[in-house]
């Protein structure tokens, strides 16, 4: 069986070729997105260190830049040149003279934390531990939050949580002792969620205590004269009034 000869004008022809032309140029353009990979660079990074010789900031610093570098899919070597963005002041200065001993992006790392945030001997840093126990007007979560980021510059596998627990709980203010039995406690989470309690508690006592008393005695006041401490019936002015009319 013969197929149906299709017919079609100059004109139709012209229009058809024009709407292939057209639909594979759009798939072209498509598909490039998916084939082109921006360069990633630090330039709309946010975070910048100026040289301070502090624990928690460095350590705050290198955990946003490396964070930053893998989302945005920053290679070591680009990360490496585009480091000094992030520098400013005495580390800006301080990375002029150093950059050349930074082969990797994980020497430029080990050589900021070297320099701004040297390890510290483990003896200092119990010294620091102790140093201060928990005054009345400090949180419990301010508390055990500081102590635990000293107990995490020790050497990794120093001791486990629950001696950790221990170090931190006989620094607790009295008020949390007495309320929370160490035998309690397995975790730092049960700690903090024990010592809330305790805060919320606390605070609706001070609030009734600082509020108005319910049932407290009224002082009086008189309804002839208006002054306060007496009574109408205690009034002399009222009294001297009656007096003088009779």
């Amino acid at each position: 069986m013969s197929q149906p000869v299709v017919q079609m004008t100059a004109e139709q022809l012209q229009s058809l070729i024009e709407s292939v032309r057209l639909a594979a140029v759009a798939g072209a353009s498509a598909a490039a997105p998916a084939t082109l990979h921006s360069k990633g660079s630090f330039t709309n990074c946010t975070s910048r260190f100026g040289g301070q010789r502090d624990h928690e900031a460095v350590e705050e610093f290198i955990t946003s830049i490396v964070t930053y570098k893998e989302i945005e899919s920053i290679s070591d070597e680009d990360a490496l040149k585009g480091l000094s963005l992030l520098f400013y002041g005495l580390a800006s200065t301080w990375w002029q003279g150093v950059r050349k001993e930074a082969k990797t992006w994980g020497d430029a790392i080990a050589l900021i934390r070297d320099h701004f945030s040297p390890t510290k001997p483990a003896y200092q840093i119990y010294l620091e531990i102790f140093e201060n126990q928990q005054r009345d007007n400090v949180p419990i979560d301010t508390f055990v939050c500081q102590k635990r980021a000293l107990l995490a510059q020790l050497p990794e596998g120093r001791h486990d949580e629950e001696t950790e627990l221990d170090l931190v709980y006989g620094l607790l203010n009295i008020k949390y002792r007495k309320n929370i039995l160490r035998q309690d406690l397995k975790t730092f989470r049960e700690l903090l969620e024990k010592g809330r309690i305790i805060e919320h508690n606390n605070l609706e006592v001070e609030a009734e205590q600082n509020g108005p008393m319910r049932g407290s005695k009224r002082t009086k006041r008189c309804t002839h004269c208006n002054f306060r401490g007496h009574t109408y019936e205690e009034c002399r002015k009222r009294k001297s009034s009656n007096e003088a009319n009779e």
